[in-house]
């Protein structure tokens, strides 16, 4: 995900809605959702195959127009020369040329105020992640009493999520067993909702900006978190009692937005 300038938001995105496209100048479209909560307001499905998809790299600097609902025009400058890549300016005027007569940043600069500037660093591409140290990793499989304690965990499988949002969400009240070993994520939620993500073992928890990755076992129709549990239950002060939601944003990177209610 990546993550708009709060004062840019506040004075621009108040309305702008959950589906937005991102624009090159060589007229190549691509397809994002807008996630805002807590933390702040994020572009987060289809950023991951919009960053790829140019091959962005850290150091440039992207520059996001605002020109209709929910439609960004986007230029990149080089870190090294502060110019955009030749592949970028291909077919340029493709975009809109009676919108765009003369130089785009130029033109949208005097005319069109709502601009957003990020500079991405290797931050920004790796989502802050922090990776568990799979070596010394002291996670464990699922007790039989974690089946017991499936009534803890919320899924509505005939609605396909809790939330009256478009994205589906599960909760789980924590246990003593959760807290000594791992958590499980339920079966049907994943079945109906990530499934068809080519990574199948590794998923990422997003909390308040920062990215945990971790590593998933599958087996005997169960899934639960092998790798990782450890440092992100330290890390967020977890124990028995709170209740966790896990918010999928993005169902091809498996991205699980997460969230605390303590006691």
């Amino acid at each position: 995900m990546q993550r708009l300038p709060p004062q840019w938001v506040a004075e621009h995105a108040e309305n702008l809605p959950f589906d937005c496209r991102l624009v090159m100048p060589n007229g190549s479209s691509w397809p994002v959702r807008l996630l805002n909560i807590a933390s702040g307001c994020y572009l987060c499905v289809g950023w991951a195959d919009f960053r790829r998809g140019n091959n962005i790299c850290h150091g440039e600097i992207l520059t996001f127009t605002l020109v209709d609902g929910g439609i960004f025009h986007v230029k990149r400058y080089k870190s090294g020369t502060g110019c955009p890549p030749r592949s970028d300016l291909a077919r340029q005027y493709l975009v809109n040329p009676s919108f765009f007569p003369s130089s785009i940043l130029v033109h949208v600069s005097n005319h069109v105020p709502n601009i957003c500037i990020l500079e991405l660093d290797e931050e920004d591409l790796d989502d802050e992640i922090y990776n568990p140290d799979i070596d010394s990793s002291d996670d464990h499989a699922p007790s039989d009493v974690e089946t017991e304690s499936a009534e803890d965990s919320e899924y509505d499988g005939e609605r396909g999520a809790l939330d009256d949002d478009a994205y589906p969400t599960w909760t789980l009240k924590l246990t003593t067993s959760n807290i000594r070993r791992t958590i499980e994520i339920p079966a049907d939620f994943w079945n109906v909702h990530a499934s068809a993500a080519p990574q199948q073992n590794m998923v990422h928890f997003l909390v308040d900006g920062k990215t945990w990755r971790v590593f998933l076992k599958h087996s005997k129709g169960r899934i639960w978190v092998k790798h990782g549990w450890r440092r992100f239950k330290e890390a967020n002060a977890l124990f028995p009692g709170v209740r966790c939601h896990f918010k999928l944003v993005d169902a091809q990177d498996i991205q699980f937005y997460v969230w605390f209610n303590r006691p």
